[in-house]
């Protein structure tokens, strides 16, 4: 489990661990601003091409040697991130950092699918997504204070070091979980089928569908709110930092509350919960939105019903990825990366939203929070007419 957590956890601080050295990387590379920014668009884009890619492979060629090979190029690829002398190699380097940290999160939920069922598999998606969302509170802070003895170079090196622990533990403590005899054949074409055969399951594609439009709604809060609560309620950085600092340690304590619950209540029923509660909260806050057009109100009402909506995604996003690894199980590896890399993208294509429908007001971000939401919880009832998603997950997360 330390080595799963180590494999989830590296993308999200990865990220977020140099973003307050941008400035300084712009000036000691000689380049532009778009160019130090396209360093972070290239990292993410690389992990959502990494799970899509490597996912598949791993159902042929089986888990352990993907993430082996995947560790060791992460941490090669940071010392080339911390040597880099311009700007495109920068670049170039974070692209392919990226899609080695993109395959360790994918292969990270198929080893899990493959190891355990049912709740006791929901259970240790509890503990790697409490990990996960704690990475982009913790990050930049690790990253603040690496800056004050170091430059960004220096963060890079500790991501280094960071690969390298990560080597060790998938070496020492990450055995092969899927065996010769439960692979797939292999070949692109395969590969496409078999994500065309789960995507035409209409129970996973239902959890899929509901993942995608959660987290839809998530990043158009990770996206806008710091234009939001910095413009129209005129909140300082470090105001803003705790605004959402103190979110991601709700949401880190849901998810570990879902894994203390899922073995009573069962998966299911945790993520119509979290799905609800975000529902819920976004709609009270559509409503302070509407009636308080000037952003008069005080500053902890939002806050306050943001961080229900953060919270919410703690139940939802662990549970949501076990029931979808039970009803893709047959192709653990492809299961993951549509999950990983088709929600990773949803987030991205949402994360300017607010940037465009504008940030003066709460108004535009929380309306399209709200339909997100909405259709989220829609999913989540038609599935349940339709006597398909909700209740035959249920039935197989219950053993």
């Amino acid at each position: 489990m330390v080595a799963l957590v180590l494999l989830a956890g590296v993308g999200p601080f990865a990220t977020d661990a140099y973003i307050a050295a941008l400035p300084e990387l712009r000036r000691s590379l000689d380049t532009n601003a778009t160019v130090a920014q396209l360093s972070l668009t290239a990292f993410i884009v690389g992990v959502a091409a990494g799970q899509l890619l490597l996912g598949p492979v791993s159902d042929v060629r089986g888990r352990r040697g993907i993430v082996v090979a995947g560790t060791l190029s992460f941490t090669l690829l940071s010392v080339v991130c911390a040597l880099a002398p311009t700007g495109g190699i920068l670049v170039a380097a974070r692209l392919g950092q990226g899609i080695a940290a993109g395959a360790g999160v994918a292969l990270c939920r198929a080893m899990v699918t493959d190891a355990w069922q049912g709740t006791q598999a929901a259970a240790r998606f509890g503990t790697i997504a409490s990990v996960t969302f704690l990475g982009p509170v913790v990050a930049p802070a690790v990253g603040g204070v690496i800056l004050e003895h170091g430059s960004w170079r220096t963060v890079f090196g500790a991501l280094a070091g960071l690969g390298l622990t990560m080597v060790v533990a998938a070496v020492v403590g990450l055995p092969e979980t899927l065996p010769a005899h439960r692979r797939q054949a292999g070949g692109p074409r395969d590969a496409v089928a078999r994500m065309g055969e789960l995507l035409r399951d209409r129970t996973f594609r239902s959890h899929l569908a509901v993942l995608c439009l959660a987290i839809a709604g998530f990043f158009t809060y990770i996206g806008g709110s710091s234009f939001v609560f910095q413009t129209a309620f005129r909140v300082d950085e470090f105001r803003y930092t705790l605004i959402f600092a103190t979110n991601a340690a709700g949401m880190a304590g849901a998810g570990l509350l879902f894994r203390v619950l899922v073995g009573r209540l069962g998966a299911a029923r945790l993520r119509a919960a979290g799905v609800a509660v975000s529902t819920v909260a976004t709609l009270a806050l559509l409503v302070v939105a509407l009636v308080d057009r000037r952003a008069e109100a005080p500053l902890v009402v939002p806050w306050a019903l943001l961080g229900v909506v953060v919270t919410g995604m703690g139940l939802t996003l662990p549970a949501t990825t076990a029931l979808a690894q039970e009803a893709g199980r047959r192709f653990a590896g492809t299961a993951a990366a549509l999950q990983g890399g088709l929600g990773f993208l949803a987030g991205a294509v949402v994360t300017p939203l607010t940037g465009v429908l504008g940030y003066t007001t709460l108004l535009p971000m929380v309306a399209a929070m709200a339909v997100f939401f909405v259709a989220a919880s829609g999913g989540l009832v038609l599935s349940a007419r339709r006597g398909g998603g909700v209740s035959q997950a249920l039935h197989r997360a219950s053993g």
